[in-house]
């Protein structure tokens, strides 16, 4: 089993070139669209919308599925025989994935009132930009799947999930399971950026 740094990540990352495409990933892409969805949104329960994140932050993530250090058994198997260079040729579809929509349907205005204190109070915005709209070694959280979003925050909580992101088990100890639903209903339901 490979051990997954940061460092990895990094030199495959830089290691990337424009050819690496027409790689073996082609086959997998299908396996990706079936649960993530084609348009950079997911429709399956407890599946995170991939649209948004970068391709650096999506190669780390893939490197520790492949790795065994970050648990999801589907992600786990599929990326177990990925070569790096299907690695890079995931993660820069992920990148090519366009920004997912916001749901349907206003927020609660309460749930939304208080969530906007709650991303003050815990200093979300200080990680994942402004506009929670993630970046280069962070993922976006603004209009993500609200059950994934609360899943994830539940294993960090349970210490299920550290990876490069331990500095999250912190955050979310202090917050009550109330306010980790609110904060994923907030995230979830944010107007677009450029509405604000």
């Amino acid at each position: 089993m490979r051990q997954f740094t940061i460092g990895m990540a990094a030199s495959l990352a830089l290691a990337c070139s424009p050819t690496f495409a027409q790689e073996g990933f082609v086959e997998l892409k299908d396996q990706c669209i079936a649960c993530h969805g084609e348009a950079g949104y997911s429709e399956i329960p407890d599946t995170p919308s991939l649209g948004g994140i970068d391709d650096y932050y999506a190669l780390l993530q893939l490197v520790a599925f492949r790795s065994g250090n970050r648990k999801a058994d589907v992600m786990n198997e599929i990326t177990a025989e990925m070569s790096d260079n299907d690695l890079r040729a995931a993660a820069a579809w992920i990148d090519s994935l366009p920004r997912p929509p916001k749901p349907d349907g206003e927020g609660d205005p309460a749930k939304m009132q208080r969530g906007a204190e709650l991303v003050s109070q815990n200093h979300c915005n200080g990680c994942h930009g402004k506009d929670l709209l993630g970046g280069h070694q962070m993922p976006p959280l603004r209009h993500q799947r609200e059950d994934y979003l609360l899943n994830a925050l539940h294993d960090y909580k349970a210490e299920r999930r550290f990876g490069d992101r331990a500095a999250m088990v912190e955050v979310v100890q202090k917050i009550s399971d109330e306010d980790l639903a609110i904060l994923a209903h907030y995230m979830a339901h944010l107007p677009e950026a450029s509405d604000q």
